[in-house]
């Protein structure tokens, strides 16, 4: 049994098709993207790192006891499952490395699909950001996870969080197309309301890249939200895109 993810069949993408995987994950995009916010006077708080797999369908109760055997393979983990009356069974599994100061987490989905069950995971590592980080080691940590599950390069999702304080950003569309300017960025689509911004762009700093719902090739997501008038406004900044809520 290969750890994690035991018979991968295929890398899972998130609603989007890909023209070509990273050859390394790349842990200098999300240090860059620290600095920039810096630069422009927002605070980062939080950076997140993950990449998708496919465990393929399974006959069931496999899928269960692939769960336990994941679970002894990496004792070290907290593991915690649930499921609910349609058959959807979910594990999660986390491990906190204190000299590192980061949180690795799994989660596997099993879900039934005509007469089988379809299973998949994602891994996530994430930590807050501080001056002591050290992305060696945390660069060696992802390269081992990648070839213990998927291996080859897949598809690595970056994303970094951060605000403005007390600062008050007038123009959030302004403010969005500064930021994607700081990384040499060209907008090809967006949305706009009124205490929120998302600006998707293409910038050729970085060789990992996607295609969007309207073929436009991308790399690069900003998102600001502000909470209104005199409040905060919380930035999320993705590479190649933003998968989690903002």
């Amino acid at each position: 049994m290969k750890k994690w993810t035991m018979t991968i069949t295929a890398i899972l993408l998130i609603m989007m098709v890909s023209n070509g995987y990273a050859k390394d994950v790349q842990t200098n995009e999300v240090a860059h993207i620290i600095d920039v916010l810096k630069e422009k006077g927002v605070k980062p708080d939080k950076w997140t790192i993950y990449f998708n797999g496919e465990l393929g369908f399974i006959s069931k109760g496999l899928g269960y006891k692939q769960a336990e055997e994941l679970k002894r393979d990496y004792p070290e983990f907290r593991w915690a499952a649930s499921e609910d009356e349609s058959g959807h069974y979910k594990m999660i599994g986390k491990f906190h490395h204190k000299e590192l100061g980061l949180t690795e987490k799994v989660t596997i989905i099993t879900y039934p699909q005509k007469e089988q069950l379809s299973s998949y995971f994602i891994y996530a590592v994430e930590g807050p950001v501080n001056t002591n980080q050290n992305w060696k080691e945390i660069q060696r940590l992802l390269d081992s996870r990648i070839r213990e599950s998927v291996g080859g390069n897949p598809k690595i999702f970056s994303c970094v969080t951060g605000t403005y304080g007390d600062k008050m950003v007038v123009d959030l569309y302004s403010q969005a197309n500064e930021l994607v300017q700081a990384f040499s960025g060209v907008p090809v689509e967006e949305l706009k309301e009124e205490t929120f911004v998302s600006l998707s762009a293409y910038t050729e700093q970085w060789e990992q890249a996607i295609y969007t719902g309207h073929q436009n090739k991308m790399n690069l997501q900003v998102a600001l939200r502000s909470e209104g008038l005199g409040s905060k406004t919380t930035v999320t900044i993705g590479t190649p895109i933003i998968t989690s809520e903002y």
